[in-house]
């Protein structure tokens, strides 16, 4: 063969080995790769030098061959995990060391992750600091654990249906205890406030006209003359004593008599006083505070209500237009009108106790003045409310001249 073709020796000229040896290239890659460097570094080396590195070489297989047994001896899996899954190693045996390693490795780590149990079947708890207490870490553990937010829902929506459930018992129980639209009490209340609420004056009232005659004068007691002179005379009057509550607005009262009506006005004044004054009275049934003014105060018509005692005539000019016809009193244009006629000869329900019926007299006119209407008589046997139409009849109940008592 021609030496000037470039061809590789062993192709030119096979070298000369051992008896017995496969003179053919090499299958390995590695081999493949030594024996190019050899040859550029030189192959004059002689056939012994080959010889060693063959057997060299032969060594070093049957080394990795030792090596790899070993290792998979020493790195025997789980049996139960290599029954699930066997793995084939293959030609692992001719591997490198390194890429033996690395494959081991790799399927240890997949074995491994097969085996763990998953992470979501525990719950994940963050490290407690050193310093923390028994306490600190309760309630820590406390606000960030799921069911304990659960359970504050839960309170939250019990404490709301606890504070329906209390308002709608406070509810009924105000229903149960207001008073109803037909009783006296709310009717009067209503009136009241509905002429607070207009600013406007109270509206005129006369009790009805009593059966006549209505009662015959005592022995020796004066009857009422029908007329007076018509003029009328303003009376000081004696203070009036404070209320035991607490008063929500204040009452100014004047008082007014007619001449030649046959009226000791100093004792009337002493009665309109104490009986105004009175702890059974308006004060303490409306929180109000009576406050008597002077006669120059009523002249200059600084009061709220006047209270007058005039003859049946004057009554009935004052009273107009109700009609009164001389017999009863009335209250009309923020003025009490007392009929003489009742101050002196009182009528028969109060049994000839004519101080208790001339309290009466006061008390129920000025009712009137305080935005309190007529009522009825709550049942047969019962104290009768002041507002009842006593002149004329108590309608089955017991004479009562006091707003708080019936």
């Amino acid at each position: 063969m021609p030496n000037d073709l470039g061809l590789p020796d062993w192709v030119s000229e096979p070298r000369s080995s051992l008896a017995g040896e496969d003179t053919a290239p090499p299958a390995r890659r590695a081999d493949r790769r030594r024996t190019e460097r050899d040859q550029h570094r030189g192959h004059e080396r002689g056939p012994r030098h080959e010889a060693s590195q063959e057997r060299w070489r032969r060594d070093r297989r049957e080394h990795h061959r030792a090596e790899s047994a070993r290792d998979r001896s020493e790195r025997r899996p789980d049996p139960e995990v290599e029954s699930a899954s066997p793995v084939v190693i293959g030609d692992s045996a001719w591997l490198t060391r390194s890429e033996r390693r690395r494959r081991l490795e790799r399927e240890n780590a997949r074995r491994a992750s097969a085996a763990r149990p998953s992470v979501a079947a525990f719950e994940m708890v963050p490290p407690t600091p050193e310093n923390e207490t028994e306490a600190e870490t309760r309630s820590r553990r406390r606000a960030t654990s799921p069911r304990r937010r659960t359970t504050r829902a839960t309170f939250a929506r019990r404490r709301a249906f606890a504070a329906l459930a209390l308002t709608t018992t406070l509810v009924v129980l105000l229903w149960s205890l207001w008073p109803s639209a037909t009783s006296p009490e709310r009717q009067a209340g209503d009136l009241t406030a509905a002429a607070l609420s207009q600013k406007s004056d109270p509206m005129p009232a006369a009790e009805e006209l009593p059966p006549a005659p209505v009662t015959t004068p005592d022995r020796g007691t004066k009857p009422a003359p029908e007329s007076g002179t018509g003029k009328l005379d303003t009376v000081a009057l004696p203070t009036i004593a404070a209320p035991e509550v607490n008063p929500m607005r204040t009452v100014r009262v004047g008082l007014q008599v007619e001449r030649g009506a046959g009226v000791n006005a100093a004792e009337a004044a002493t009665i309109i006083s104490t009986t105004l004054g009175d702890a059974r009275g308006w004060q303490t049934r409306d929180k109000v505070r009576f406050r008597a003014v002077s006669p120059a105060a009523v002249a200059a018509g600084n009061v709220d209500i006047t209270i007058l005692l005039a003859s049946p005539d004057l009554t009935d000019k004052l009273c107009a237009p109700l009609r009164t016809q001389g017999e009863v009193s009335c209250f009309n244009m923020r003025k009490v009108v007392l009929n003489v006629r009742r101050w002196t000869e009182g009528v028969p329900g109060y049994s000839k106790d004519l101080a208790a019926y001339r309290q009466y007299m006061v008390n129920h006119e000025t009712g009137h003045g305080l935005y309190h209407g007529h009522v009825e008589c709550p049942r047969r046997g019962a104290l009768a409310p002041v507002m009842l139409q006593q002149s004329k009849g108590l309608d089955g109940c017991l004479q009562n001249p006091w707003p708080t008592v019936g």
